[in-house]
């Protein structure tokens, strides 16, 4: 019967049946072995295949606070949370849609919590907006040091959850100029160092005695008016002291679910940068 079997095989052009067959060539792209590696390797990959950093800036066309709100830039959401039920966990882990209809997820941007930033680059993105608030937010320096109400900047609602701020020292800019005007150009930034200029500021005696001012040369404005970066910083650190001390007050005297004001307890991370802005490039023709 072997035989018979083998003579069928011999006729059809089948190699025999104890013959090696040669390996199926694969893909240099496929990974066909993934799922036999650790829980916590794979996890780890799928953390890597996330997108890097982004920073979003509102668009703040409309004070419709039932739309969703417009950024300059809109990023997609990550392609890698279609590829399986376990990559989309530990998308969805990272992040979250929002800042959609009604202030819900509904048509919203994906935000990576832990990476993504929100970057003011004027009043009006400030005050037009409905935001949730992150943990990483650009400031522009026009409205965190110079803008009539400066301090109202930092006192706001809008940095109750923030854990790094970035002073953002734009020099064409200002802190009235119109967001439309960024359109078409994405900002790149420059650490600025202590001992660094950042420029005018509107601060007054009480947020910096007069006596801790020291001359800078060099400015057609007098020399109070002119700060360094290291100056600023204390400046800001210690505006959000006061203002954690204040939100202590309010929830203590009123500890009900409506009165009590969240906010984030710990140090602030604060640090400065210069902006350029370039033009974000044309995709290319399919």
């Amino acid at each position: 019967m072997l035989k018979v079997f083998g003579a069928a095989r011999w006729l059809l052009g089948l190699p025999p049946a104890n013959a090696i067959e040669a390996p199926q060539p694969v893909a240099a792209t496929t990974f066909h072995r993934f799922r036999e590696l650790p829980p916590e390797i794979r996890r780890g990959i799928w953390n890597l295949a996330l997108p890097p950093p982004r920073v979003y800036e509102p668009e703040a066309s409309s004070t419709d606070v039932l739309k969703p709100v417009k950024f300059l830039t809109e990023f997609p959401p990550p392609a890698m949370r279609e590829a399986c039920r376990e990559a989309y966990g530990v998308c969805m882990s990272r992040g979250c849609f929002q800042s959609g209809y009604w202030g819900s997820r509904m048509r919203g941007i994906w935000y990576n919590v832990f990476t993504d930033a929100i970057y003011y680059a004027c009043e009006m993105q400030c005050t037009r907006t409905q935001i949730e608030t992150p943990a990483t937010i650009y400031l522009s320096a026009d409205c965190a040091l110079r803008s009539p109400n400066c301090r109202d900047f930092l006192m706001s609602p809008k940095f109750d959850y923030c854990e790094r701020l970035i002073v953002a020292v734009y020099p064409p800019g200002s802190w009235e100029m119109d967001a439309k005007e960024l359109r078409g150009t994405e900002p790149v930034f420059r650490k600025i160092k202590d001992e660094e200029s950042v420029g005018y500021h509107g601060f007054d005696d009480t947020d910096w005695p007069m006596e801790e001012r020291q001359v800078v040369e060099g400015y057609d404005a007098p020399e109070s008016d002119v700060i360094g970066w290291e100056d600023a910083k204390e400046v800001i650190l210690n505006i959000f002291e006061r203002r954690k001390g204040i939100l202590r007050e309010i929830n203590e005297e009123g500890p009900s679910e409506i009165t009590v004001r969240e906010y984030h307890e710990g140090d602030l991370e604060v640090e400065a940068v210069e902006v350029f802005r370039t033009p974000i490039p044309k995709a290319l023709p399919a």
